[in-house]
Parts: structure tokens; sequence; C-alpha cells
């Protein structure tokens, strides 16, 4: 490794079982309901298929989460949840991780719900039972006096949306507040919603996609990706900016210096992880706290990324799996690429 110094690399991450984060947002239920076709039907041009299993999964803030849970990490969370099973089971989940959950409140409308079909292991149907309106400004009131209470004993907070409602801008309005007081790190993980809403937060890990949405700038180029950085500093006042690419990679915005980071997995990979956002910002966020740039947090976790292709359901990812494969990632990561910025 050149830019990129693996003694470094290594140093990170064996700090990340020493920090602890305060992680803020949609609290999700997954499921995946596994079916085995025996016939097509009468009915309708549709499988008929024996019921095999079900299983359930933390999503959303809940699997972020789960994943710095299991890089060793202590993790807080904040939000609500429905006063159904469904939120009985993120809460117990969440629990059995170890997770802090006297900060999660209770809510009048259902717990958002992510229904997965399989057949014959296929992916066949979703089904999303949520709402997505905004949360009420009380609520946003009692979330923000828990993470009044949580902020001195975390050392980064991540904000993880999902455009489910939690995440408003009056909420992130009093969370930067807070956190700038407390001298707090903030990593924001936005969807589009309130993408520009997340003014003051320290670091945004999102992708090209999303980015471009939210700034109107549509990405043909290299100068494409400048403009949208440019737009969201000047609009958002970020110290880094990271953007997932599929088959481009990670392009990292630091400073005054864009930096390109191959992927370590084809982009069919991408495509197919369940999870792999949070995976990867859970690196990206255990990495800023210990001491790592923007730069050297998104090698990680596209180190981490490359783990995907070994795994079925939902990805969690761990510090044992990012060493690993640190040094069969070094000739890939020795491409790295990084060009001025001109403002």
């Amino acid at each position: 490794m050149t830019l990129l110094e693996r003694q470094k690399l290594q140093d990170i991450v064996s700090y990340f079982k020493t920090k602890s984060v305060l992680v803020i947002g949609d609290l999700i239920l997954d499921t995946y309901v596994s079916i085995s076709a025996r016939k097509l039907s009468r009915e309708a041009p549709v499988p008929v298929g024996d019921f095999r299993g079900e299983k359930m999964s933390l999503g959303g803030a809940g699997n972020l989460a789960n994943n710095i849970s299991n890089l060793g990490a202590k993790v807080e969370a904040v939000g609500f949840v429905g006063k159904d099973e469904q939120g009985e089971w993120i809460i117990n989940d969440l629990r059995r991780i170890g997770a802090d959950v006297t900060s999660i409140e209770t809510y009048s409308r259902p717990t958002s719900l992510k229904e997965r079909y399989y057949v014959n292991d296929v992916q066949y149907l979703r089904i999303d039972r949520e709402v997505r309106s905004d949360i009420s400004s009380e609520l946003s009131d009692e979330l923000m006096k828990s993470v009044e209470r949580k902020i001195p004993e975390c050392d980064i907070i991540a904000i993880a949306d999902y455009d489910k409602g939690t995440i408003t801008a009056y909420f992130v309005d009093m969370i930067v507040a807070a956190a700038k007081t407390a001298g707090k790190k903030i990593i924001a993980q936005p969807k589009v919603r309130h993408y520009l809403d997340l003014r003051g937060v320290d670091y945004i890990k999102s992708n090209e996609r999303e980015a471009s949405i939210a700034t109107g700038i549509s990405v043909l180029n290299e100068s494409g990706m400048r403009n949208i950085a440019t737009n969201l500093s000047t609009r958002l006042d970020y110290q880094g900016l990271i953007l997932t690419r599929g088959e481009e990679g990670i392009t990292v915005f630091e400073k005054n210096t864009m930096s390109t980071i191959p992927p370590l997995i084809s982009s069919n990979e991408f495509a197919r992880a369940v999870g792999l956002r949070d995976a990867m910002t859970s690196v990206i966020t255990l990495a800023l706290a210990s001491g790592g740039n923007s730069f050297e947090s998104a090698a990680l976790s596209m180190i981490a990324a490359s783990k995907r292709a070994e795994r079925v359901g939902t990805f969690v990812i761990s510090s044992d799996d990012i060493l690993q494969n640190l040094g069969a990632s070094e000739k890939a990561l020795s491409r790295v690429v990084q060009v001025p910025v001109r403002r």
C-alpha cells in the first residue's frame, strides 16, 4: 500500500473495541420467508409452493447497531418502535447483542416491516408495511432528551436515515447543536428526503444516486462528482463526503482532495447485498472514531464489503473479517487515485 499504510489500518481496527457509538435513526424489522415451489398455479401465472421457514433480522438503524456491536464496540440505540410484536422483537434482539435500548420509545404507529419472499432461494417479492411521514415534534423532543443524556458517554454519533420518519430537520438541528456543545463528531447516512437538512454534520456517507437526486446534479463524468461535492460542501459544510458508486467503487471528498477507491467485489455482489450499506457505514463510523480520516475509513469499509460474496441473508461484518482481507486487498488498494479539487 502507498497512500494507505497497512499498519495504520490495522491499528485503526484494533481500536474499534474501545469505542462507543450513539446510533439514531429508523428501526426496521427485516423478515425472510422461504418457499419451495412445486408447480404453477391455475389461478394466476405464479408458483405454488410449500412454506420452508421464516427468519427475522434487525434492519435500518438496528442493523447498523448490530454491525457496530459485532465489530466489538459499545452501541446505544435511539429511535422508536410500534406497540406491536415487531417492535418488541427489535428491542429484544438489540438487547441480545448487548445494545443499550433504554432510549427506544414506543409510538402509536406500527413498526416498519420489510417482508422478503424467496422461492427456491431466489427473491421473488418484497412487501413493505410502514408509515413514512415525519414523526411529531413532541416525539422528537422525547428522543432528544435521551440523546442529551447519552452524548457524554459516546465517542461518535451515527444518524441512520431510511426516510421512515425518525430523522427530521427539527431533530437534526437539535442533534447537531448538542453534538457541537459536547465536542462530538457526527456521521450521517441519509436517503433523499432529508439529505439537505444535514447541516453541520461532520461526515456524510451515501451513494452516488442519492447525492445526485438531492443536489439535482447528474453524474456523467468525474466533473459531475466534483460538482456534487462542491454543492454539498457549500450547503452542508461537511468535513468528509463518502459516496459509494457500485462498479466504480467509493469516491471520497475530504478537504480539497478527491480519492477513488476501486471495488474489491463485482457490481453484481453489491446489487444483491442485503444490509451491506449498514455494514460499510459501521466500519466507517468506528474508523472515524478511532482516528482514521475519511479516506482510510472508506478503504476499510471497502475491505469489509469484499466479504459479501461469502454471505447469504442480511450482511453483518466483524473485525476479523477486515483484518483477514487486508492482505488480499493490497493490490487493489494500490490503484487508489487522488486528485485535487478546485472549488
